[in-house]
């Protein structure tokens, strides 16, 4: 199922827009901004602040300074691009490039700064948590919805940090040799892992291995991403290759409606007060995109018909100076279809499985922020997550009907195999933090119930025609694997409540931060009581530079679709012990750079045991070390430039007799290096190059006519040896270009994202063809992706 998006009549809308004059500017009605300025560590507002805001276009600068309640409000802007200084003794700096006014509209940007005695610089940007890991890297909302590479998805936009590798134009990544299943996700601090679509349960192994296509955010939903590669605080768990923190935004002060196009559909919007207290605010997104309309205009008749819609509400209502309550709802659905007449047109009848997979999935939540004295907060979350996923397949025979016959008259083998995935969790969540007489100390306790309904029906006996040497054949010249119900058919029907508790202190000592922190776990699925350490270190001896270090207990749940293969599937979870130490050096105003190393310890990974019983067990072992750089900088005013390098070397002991190998998802090099130039209030271009070493590769072994005299045709795949050498390694180029403009009281934008400008080809993703007997690679192509959103302020 290889979705690619190729060149479609899109391409005159865009023409249309690059014929604008370059350097046109017609008189706008003018914006304004709401600045908020509070304490990192306290939540409180900070007053006093003085801030410098500066018209990047006639270097024209306003001199301000925050009220009581940390606020102030700036209004009659030229329409145009703005950087801010935030300085107060006491604190570090703060200074953010780029900020946008709109025609007509009132935004609001929030900054927290951090108590610092010595005079710090934030080079590009907001910062991460205080009390998140080191090396945490935090995207504003402008650098997410106009990263290149990003198209109309946030995490597409995540593309470039440390440690990541992105391979294609999907959402989904792998970090340090871990798997994309293996991140940790919260959206406004609520866990929710469904938050990318067509997360494939069946199909080939590049779709059940990926880890989904796209998210469920648009472009302009999410105010912030924290970004962590390993070492986070005990606050969280249940996950080990990374942690990312994904913030829906607030409403904005002045009310303002919006509709945006894509190549695929369309979202609207809302964004502006409620008038139910004052200051409250809503947030609507709500979205439709039927790729399968567009797969049908760009002429891939072959993919299928994936449809998504999602809705995201969110409401902020201060209650007093003290209480603020935020409600979040997320609706999400999704459908695929894949038909006969697909199968007709795969070249060769490479693909001839019959698809069918629906998933809805929802979450609720409710949030009540306090202010407790002077310096304490305490924050309660109570949540409804819902998950209701059912996927089948079956296959068609395309060979066997009359030359030339209709595609509805080929014969087919409908819903072989069916999984329903049935999900339900009530959570509640409580955290609290607080500067005391050693620094600031946070603690929390988390109570969740879930409840799984998840099955498994195989109607009849399925041959296989891709097979480990290890799976189980009654005869071992038998050049196949059969899958049978009394095998495959399971159900899993459980109900359990987990608990966790928390506590971290981060002593300040001169310039040194040391945090020591413990997390206690029961996990109710797999029966176990779990302690994890966690340690940090930071010393800052002088503005120029910083070092740190990191080192924990991590633990991994296994999968619920692990649990539920087979009844004998008594898992338990992985256990990773993490180490780092890095350093963050400041030449100037204008760069930083960042190194880290880090070496980790896996046991009790989870294996396939068996493909045709679908039995997993706890007997792998493992090590993972590498390296991260990241630079980043400015080179002029709105010429900014990013490169990042991360070595890994992940190796894994499945315990089957070939000893180490190297990970399933780890790779040696992966490398970036970007630039953005923001060329006006209205044209802004970037392009990144990336490099991506292959993944590790498999021998195999190709039988011909394996089902023998008198059936049909069929080639089928020993696979001998996994994690054998690598496969080749790809560079690709990635080019975006973003145009803005006011017509009326109406605000356009619109973006050319291209990915892989060059069509560069990837060794990494191939399907065996069994009715040719020869591994079919995806084909490399540009692809662009096109948007357009329309903005009316009042």
């Amino acid at each position: 199922m290889s979705w690619h998006l190729r060149e479609v009549s899109w391409w005159t809308l865009w023409a249309l827009l690059i014929g604008f004059p370059l350097f046109t500017h017609a008189q706008e009605a003018p914006g304004a901004l709401t600045i908020i300025v509070k304490n990192q560590n306290t939540d409180r507002p900070l007053s006093t602040v003085q801030i410098s805001l500066t018209e990047r276009e006639t270097g024209v600068t306003q001199s301000l300074e925050t009220d009581s309640e940390g606020r102030v409000v700036v209004d009659q802007l030229d329409p145009g691009l703005y950087s801010v200084n935030l300085a107060k003794s006491g604190f570090a700096s703060a200074f953010e490039p780029s900020v946008r006014v709109v025609t007509r509209k009132n935004i609001k940007i929030e900054f927290e700064l951090r108590e610092q005695p010595i005079e710090e610089v934030v080079v590009l940007g907001q910062q991460a948590e205080v009390l998140a890991s080191p090396s945490s890297t935090f995207l504003d909302r402008e650098a997410l919805r106009g990263a290149v590479g990003g198209g109309a998805d946030p995490l597409l936009s995540l593309d470039g940090l440390p440690g990541l590798a992105s391979a294609n134009e999907f959402a989904s990544f792998s970090v340090r040799g871990r798997g994309p299943r293996d991140n940790l996700l919260f959206v406004d601090e609520f866990p929710f892992d469904k938050a990318v679509h067509f997360d494939a349960t069946l199909g080939e192994e590049e779709d059940v291995g990926g880890g989904g296509r796209f998210s469920i955010f648009a472009p302009n939903v999410i105010s912030g991403a924290e970004f962590s590669p390993g070492g986070w605080g005990p606050a969280y768990g249940g996950r080990a290759a990374s942690l990312l923190k994904l913030d829906v935004a607030d409403g904005n002060p002045s009310p303002s409606a919006s509709l945006r196009l894509d190549l695929a559909g369309y979202e609207v919007g809302y964004d502006g007060p409620t008038g139910i207290t004052d200051d409250s605010t809503l947030l609507v997104s709500a979205r439709r995109l039927d790729f399968g309309q567009l797969f049908e205009t760009i002429e891939e008749l072959d993919i299928g018909d994936p449809v998504i819609r999602d809705v995201i509400v969110k409401s902020v209502n201060p209650i007093n100076d003290y209480n603020t309550v935020e409600v979040l709802l997320i609706d999400t659905h999704e459908d695929y279809t894949r038909d006969v007449f697909n199968v007709a047109e795969s070249p060769n009848f490479e693909d001839t499985a019959l698809q069918d997979a629906e998933q809805d999935s929802d979450l609720y939540g409710l949030t009540l922020r306090s202010l407790v004295g002077d310096t304490a907060v305490l924050t309660n979350k109570v949540y409804y997550r819902s998950s209701d996923k059912i996927s089948s397949e079956g296959e068609a025979f395309p060979e066997q009907a009359p030359e030339g016959a209709s595609p509805s008259d080929y014969p087919v083998r409908e819903d072989i195999i069916t999984v329903g995935e049935e999900e339900t969790e009530i959570g509640w969540r409580s955290d609290f933090e607080t500067l005391n007489q050693w620094g600031v100390f946070n603690g929390g306790l988390q109570v969740t119930q879930v409840e799984l309904d998840y099955n498994t029906v195989l109607d009849g006996d399925w041959i296989r025609f891709v097979y480990d040497q290890n799976d189980f054949r009654p005869d071992p010249n038998q050049r196949y694997i059969v899958l049978t119900p009394e095998n495959i058919n399971s159900s899993l029907n459980r109900k359990e409540t987990s608990y966790a508790g928390y506590v971290e202190q981060v002593f300040e000592v001169g310039d040194w931060d040391f945090g020591t922190g413990l997390r206690l776990e029961r996990d109710g699925f797999t029966d176990e009581n779990l302690a994890s350490p966690r340690f940090s270190v930071n010393w800052r001896p002088n503005n120029a530079v910083r070092y740190f270090a990191t080192a924990g207990l991590f633990y991994q749940s296994p999968r619920y679709l692990e649990l539920a293969a087979d009844e004998s599937n008594d898992l338990k979870n992985e256990k990773i012990t993490h180490s780092s130490i890095g350093v963050e050096y400041f030449p100037n105003y204008n760069w930083s750079i960042l190194t880290e190393a880090y070496y980790q310890i896996l046991d009790d990974l989870v294996v396939d045991q068996d493909r045709a019983d679908g039995t997993f067990d706890n007997i792998g072992e493992g090590t993972s070390y590498g390296v991260d750089f990241v630079v980043n900088g400015t080179i002029t005013e709105g010429l900014y430039a990013t490169a990042t390098y991360s070595y890994n070397d992940a190796v894994v002991d499945r315990k089957d007799g070939r000893g180490d190998v190297a990970a399933e998802f780890s790779r040696k090099h992966v490398a970036t290096l970007g630039l953005t130039w923001e060329i006006n209030d209205r044209w802004k271009v970037a392009a990144r190059y990336k490099y991506l070493s292959g993944r590790p590769d498999d021998r195999f072994v190709i039988y011909e006519d394996v089902l023998g005299p008198g059936e049909p045709l069929r080639y089928s795949k020993e696979i001998t040896e996994t994690s054998v050498g690598r496969k080749s390694g790809s560079g690709s180029l990635n080019a975006r270009v973003d145009y803005r403009r006011a017509f009326g009281p109406v605000d356009l934008t619109a973006f050319l994202d291209v990915i892989n400008v060059t069509a560069t080809s990837s060794s990494d993703d191939t399907e065996f063809d069994y009715r040719r007997g020869v591994e079919v690679k995806d084909d490399a192509e540009a692809e662009p992706l096109i948007g357009l959103r329309l903005d009316y302020a009042w």
